[in-house]
């Protein structure tokens, strides 16, 4: 989550003419080349205050916490230790640092020190509302986009306001987001968010905080989740579990499926196990056709190039489904349904499959929870041949 800048609209300034190379790199995902570009217009012109800003939540978005205290210290060696900017700074990587006390109060002190700072403002509301202060927040972010209209605030609040239950009013906010901007980024961040927030509601008026693994699962992007924590269990009993779940989840919503494809080459094996447990042929991906009906797998959803493009294919066709037995809880494209909430290496990956797949895939009774969630009209399967609201 984005809360200094969002790295896709930014106002033309003549004098910040140095940072369109590191900004195109850092919208490209080249965050090192971006990060190095950012260093090198700082070391030109240290009075570049947006320079400052983009480079502290580039190492932000890369979880460097520690590197983006060091910047701020490095910004109050240059501004002094009066001016607002390091304060803000300082106290955003004290909160992504979880030291939430310090970190309020270094953004109270640069509010205290320029009032009129929305950055500062917004930060402190993230910060209480990281604290539990969910109120405060609100008030604080509505003190940030009186000052300065943005679409991050906007984000920020609708998240604080899902979080409390207010479903209605989250889905205000995401939608005055999603109306503010032209661009496709911001534009897709907040539509997600908006269907997020549809989901969460449908789960019977209760918080999120409310939820279970797999509601929680549900909510945040519509997929399935099939396996639950079982930290006893070898990795490899975890995968066939989640395999043989697949297959009775697949015959439990009467898919039918004509035809099951790897979403990539390493997926080849996986594709063949799933294809002969449900009685359909296995194909390459380019062989495919909308009237297959497709089950489309893969062993790692990683957010590859494949994965992506073989998910568009589904979405432009109205049809198919799509799953993954590995997928980590933030993936910007997730699967229909999901084997096992976790990241792993593609080598341990590889490693647990060649196990769990030598012997035939048993289908499982589906676990009522992940049924009835999966024929949710909601449901991401379900939505893939309903319109977006991009459109």
């Amino acid at each position: 989550m984005r809360h200094t800048s969002s790295f896709a609209v930014f106002r033309y300034d003549p004098g910040e003419r140095d940072l369109a190379k590191p900004r195109w790199l850092a919208r490209e995902g080249q965050l090192g080349e971006a990060e190095a570009e950012y260093r090198a217009a700082l070391g030109a012109n240290p009075d570049l205050a947006s320079a400052w800003l983009e480079l502290f939540e580039l190492l932000r978005r890369q979880r460097r916490h520690a590197d983006a205290l060091a910047l701020a210290g490095a910004a109050a060696d240059h501004w002094g230790a009066e001016a607002a900017l390091p304060h803000t700074l300082r106290g955003a990587a004290l909160v992504e640092l979880g030291r939430l006390a310090e970190g309020i109060a270094a953004l109270q002190d640069a509010i205290g020190r320029d009032d009129t700072s929305a950055l500062a403002w917004h930060e402190y509301g993230y910060a209480s509302f990281r604290a539990g202060h969910h109120s405060e927040a609100l008030l604080a972010l509505d003190r940030a986009f009186a000052l300065e209209p943005h679409t991050d605030t906007l984000m920020l609040r609708g998240r604080i306001l899902r979080e409390g239950g207010r479903y209605d009013a989250a889905e205000v906010a995401f939608e005055g987001a999603l109306q503010a901007t032209e661009h496709d980024v911001p534009r897709r961040d907040a539509a997600r968010e908006i269907e997020a927030t549809r989901r969460a509601a449908a789960l019977g008026g209760r918080r999120p905080r409310e939820f279970s693994t797999r509601e929680r699962w549900f909510a945040r992007g519509g997929g399935i989740l099939l396996s639950l924590e079982r930290p006893s269990a070898p990795p490899a009993e975890r995968t066939a579990d989640a395999l043989a779940a697949l297959v009775g989840l697949v015959r439990g919503l009467d898919w039918r499926p004509g035809a099951v494809a790897g979403a990539a080459d390493a997926d080849e094996a996986l594709a063949r196990a799933v294809a002969a447990a449900l009685g359909v042929p296995a194909v390459a991906a380019p062989a495919l056709d909308p009237a297959d009906r497709p089950l489309l797998v893969t062993a790692r959803n990683d957010g590859s190039g494949a994965w992506d493009r073989q998910l568009d294919r589904l979405g432009r066709w109205r049809c198919g489904h799509a799953f993954a037995l590995f997928e980590p809880p933030d993936a910007a494209e997730p699967a229909d349904v999901v084997g096992i909430g976790e990241a792993l290496t593609e080598g341990a990956i590889a490693t647990v499959l060649a196990a769990a797949l030598r012997g035939p895939i048993r289908a499982a009774d589906p676990d009522p929870e992940a049924l009835a969630l999966a024929r949710q009209p909601l449901a991401g399967w379900r939505q893939r041949a309903v319109a977006s609201p991009l459109d």
